[in-house]
């Protein structure tokens, strides 16, 4: 049996409630002619759509959230300026969160916008509760 191992970008919490990029990885096992990762819990599902140039304020994930983009595209920013966009098929993490006691401010999160003219679709699928 092979194994390989499936990265997934994710926005995490540096420990002091800074969001960056980082990875959620899951393996997969199987032989050539198909992979299978072991089952993964989760919570609950939403379904979002979200139209041509949306724009979201800054904010924290909070829960450890999958989102799995069906149409569109989406473009992240970090308060460090850094950009990732995501389209129709790809996937991330959104788990940066704010500690106990850490109050929101204006260098923490991340902020998201529908780039293009194409609506965004996408699923969130929340993996846990912290």
């Amino acid at each position: 049996m092979d194994t390989i191992l499936k990265t997934i970008p994710s926005i995490v919490n540096d420990g002091k409630a800074k969001s960056y990029w980082g990875h959620h990885h899951i393996s997969l096992h199987g032989d050539a002619a198909w992979m299978l990762s072991e089952q993964q819990s989760a919570l609950n599902f939403r379904l979002r759509s979200s139209a041509a140039g949306y724009q979201s304020d800054w904010h924290v994930a909070g829960d450890p959230t999958l989102l799995l983009i069906q149409a569109g595209t989406i473009e992240i920013e970090l308060r460090d300026g850094s950009l990732k966009r995501f389209s129709a098929g790809e996937m991330f993490v959104a788990q940066d969160y704010l500690d106990e006691g850490i109050e929101f401010t204006d260098v923490l999160g991340h902020r998201a916008r529908v780039v293009g003219q194409e609506s965004l679709s996408a699923l969130h699928l929340k993996l846990s509760k912290r």
